[in-house]
């Protein structure tokens, strides 16, 4: 269930159809780090966002500049990186 929920954001946000490359999961981060609401989670988990594939995997798949320029888009791209954390961390 969790999966279909990831993949079916990840196609509402337009980065489905994109190649996944670790420069754009780096590239994503970087951009992410300027976002308050991110800073905090990175801070609290940055071995997670470092190490863990699946995390790694939605935050380079995504269009982030489409998710950034959309409160909806970022609202949703929050709960699904939560729900990650969470996941993880059982």
């Amino acid at each position: 269930m969790l999966s279909e929920m990831i993949e079916s954001l990840l196609i509402l946000l337009g980065g489905k159809d994109s190649q996944v490359t670790e420069e754009k999961t780096n590239q994503n981060l970087k951009l992410l780090r300027n976002e308050q609401w991110f800073r905090e989670l990175f801070s609290k988990h940055t071995s997670l966002f470092l190490e863990n594939r699946e995390i790694r995997y939605v935050i380079g798949a995504v269009n982030l500049e489409k998710v950034l320029n959309s409160e909806k888009d970022k609202k949703k791209f929050q709960e699904v990186i939560s729900i990650l954390i969470d996941k993880k961390q059982r």
